[in-house]
C-alpha cells in the first residue's frame, strides 16, 4: 500500500501502512485524531499541529511521520525524496532486541533486498523476529498475537 497524506492547517501527517506495527501509541495519544474504526482513519481535523506532532513522534516503527507547512521543525522520521537511495554506513545504527518482540534498529539505516531495492529506511526500523510478519523482514506485529517469547 503506498504512503496516504492527510492534511491539516500548519501540518501534514503520512501514512506508510508497510511500516507500521500496531503499537497504538497514536490512538492513546489522540484517540480523536486516530480511530482505526472511522474512514478516514486519521482525521486531523482542528488538532493543534504541534499536539499532532507530538502524538507522531510517538509512533515507534515511523510509520506515522510529518512534515511541517507553518516553519514548525519536521518530525525526526520525516521521509524526503532525497534520502531514496542514499546508503548508510555500517556502523551508524544500533539493534536493540525487544523482548517478546521484534529487534529495533534505531540511527540512519535502510534494510535492502537481494536485489538492491530498499524494503525500509529511516531513522528506525523494526524487524520480525517471531517469523509470523505477513512483512517480512519488517515487524507487522504479529509476535502479539501468536505468544512469541524470545
Amino acid at each position: 500500500m503506498p504512503r496516504k497524506d492527510y492534511s491539516a492547517e500548519g501540518l501534514t501527517i503520512h501514512w506508510d501502512s508497510d511500516l507500521c506495527i500496531h503499537s497504538g501509541r497514536c490512538l492513546q495519544a489522540l484517540p480523536e485524531v486516530f480511530d482505526t474504526a472511522a474512514r478516514p482513519w486519521i482525521r486531523p481535523g482542528a488538532t493543534p499541529a504541534d499536539d499532532l506532532a507530538v502524538a507522531v513522534d510517538a509512533c515507534p516503527s515511523r510509520a506515522l511521520t510529518y512534515t511541517r507547512s507553518d516553519g514548525g521543525p519536521d518530525g525526526p522520521g520525516a521521509r524526503r525524496s532525497e534520502d531514496a537511495g542514499v546508503r548508510v554506513p555500517a556502523d551508524a545504527f544500533t539493534i536493540h532486541v525487544k523482548p517478546a518482540g521484534p529487534l529495533a534498529v534505531t540511527g540512519p539505516v535502510q534494510v535492502l533486498s537481494a536485489e538492491g531495492e530498499v524494503l525500509a529506511g529511516g531513522d528506525r526500523v523494526f524487524l520480525c523476529r517471531c517469523g509470523g510478519s505477513a512483512r517480512k523482514p519488517v515487524c507487522d506485529g504479529t509476535h502479539k498475537r501468536s505468544g512469541f517469547q524470545g
